[in-house]
């Protein structure tokens, strides 16, 4: 197979060890929600974790299923391959930051920089494909994220749309896969010299979009799955070219993974399905600034009619068309999420409180039907159904004090109110 060839040719007497690495069994790992959870709570009745040594909220699943737990379902970890999880993990996301992720979906890097700004500044998650963009607007909404903007644009529009405002950018672009490998072995088969190259050039349209949004002094970190010279360490030199310079951790972890510029994360040396990785900071100018439209805020009836549910002292409540929602971004720009969409006014004057509500403001909740992880009506609300309960109107489904979801109760029912895709 001509893949194989050319990893022997880049490899040498590694090359051996890595392609006995391709048959093992993949390798599954998760980050904690740091917005929602400091320390991982008990989830061994379904999986056994290790802690990997690179990050204090990341860690390998050795067995089970995460996502068979209600933990999950209420956003406080997020399902991510191990290598994946290292870019994020040792890039400076200070609190109160704005970051932008360009390719971001499903959500994994995104999730991460999330949680390191812990509710502060803001994110903008974007991704070019529009069903790509919806599960990665899922994703967030299940998380609980509040300071999150969706966007569905390609990456030479995000300069026009936000300016060079950000203070990190994350450009883990689309690549060609060699460090898929193991988990899709088509894309073996579908490895060629001539994707590699054609995947080079779009990455490099990819970073120089990046550049237009960046600060000066500001970090952009690039990140690829795959091994390739091409699409890794010539493209972080393409930008060093252009007046970046690369920032090194010092960290005994990354010592055997360095290469001519970042590092790189091969399955037979590191847990998890293969990453590469460089972190580079913007020396030279600033691109142009953007102008918006500011929000219109939420008038008096509505929050009075909020308030009837949840408690929103200190939110800044924005109103456009029918939609209700805590904005994180104060402007007029076409994205799919903008913040926490509260709840949408209804033709006749009523509100419909969303699921996302829910998960991001859970705690402002008047009525709550807290119940115990293990109880059956957890997973009888996770099917979609009907449940007991004494809440009246809308109100918070949790699991051990987490907010899984949204109902409405009356009679002593609880009307389910979990959005469709959440169902299982």
């Amino acid at each position: 197979m001509e893949y194989l060839e050319e990893m022997k040719r880049r490899l040498g007497d590694e090359a051996d060890e890595y392609i006995k690495a391709l048959s093992e069994p993949k390798r599954a790992g998760l980050h904690l929600n740091a917005v929602k959870t400091k320390t991982l709570p008990d989830i061994t009745s379904v999986c056994g974790l290790r802690k990997l040594e690179y990050s204090g909220g990341c860690y390998e699943v050795t067995g089970g299923t995460p996502t068979a737990h209600p933990y999950y379902r209420a956003g406080l970890y997020y399902m991510q391959e191990p290598t994946a999880m290292l870019p994020v993990s040792y890039a400076d996301i200070p609190a109160g930051a704005k970051v932008l992720d360009m390719c971001a979906a499903p959500g994994g890097k995104s999730s991460m920089a999330a949680s390191r700004l812990g509710g502060s500044g803001m994110l903008v998650s974007n991704d070019a494909d529009r069903k790509r963009a919806e599960t990665l607007r899922e994703n967030i909404v299940t998380l609980g994220y509040t300071d999150v903007v969706v966007t569905c644009m390609r990456a030479q529009r995000l300069g026009e749309t936000f300016g060079c405002m950000f203070d990190v950018v994350i450009a883990d672009v689309p690549c060609s896969g060699e460090g898929m490998m193991r988990k899709e072995p088509q894309a073996a088969l579908d490895w060629s010299l001539k994707n590699i190259r054609s995947c080079a050039e779009r990455q490099r349209e990819i970073l120089l979009a990046a550049d237009e949004c960046l600060k000066p002094g500001g970090l952009l970190i690039y990140s690829t799955c795959t091994f390739s010279e091409e699409e890794d360490e010539c493209n972080a030199e393409f930008m060093m070219e252009r007046g970046y310079k690369e920032r090194i951790p010092g960290d005994d972890f990354l010592r055997d993974a360095r290469c001519k510029a970042g590092f790189k994360f091969y399955p037979h040396k590191y847990c998890g399905e293969g990453q590469y990785f460089c972190l580079l900071e913007k020396t030279g100018g600033g691109g142009a600034e953007a102008r918006h439209k500011r929000l219109t805020a939420a008038g008096k009836s509505d929050i009075a009619r909020l308030s009837e549910v949840m408690d929103v002292s200190g939110l800044k409540v924005a109103r456009t068309g029918n939609m209700l929602f805590v904005p994180a971004f104060d402007a007029d720009i076409p994205c799919l999420t903008n913040g926490v969409l509260l709840a949408v006014v209804e033709k006749d004057g009523r509100l419909t409180f969303t699921h996302q509500a829910a998960s991001a403001y859970g705690d402002r909740f008047h009525s709550r039907e807290n119940m115990a992880a293990d109880d059956p009506r957890i997973a009888a609300y996770l099917r979609g159904e009907e449940i007991d309960g004494n809440c009246k109107g809308w109100c918070v489904v949790a699991a051990d004090g987490y907010a899984i979801g949204i109902g409405k109760g009356s009679g002593g029912r609880i009307k389910n109110k979990l959005p469709a895709y959440l169902r299982k």
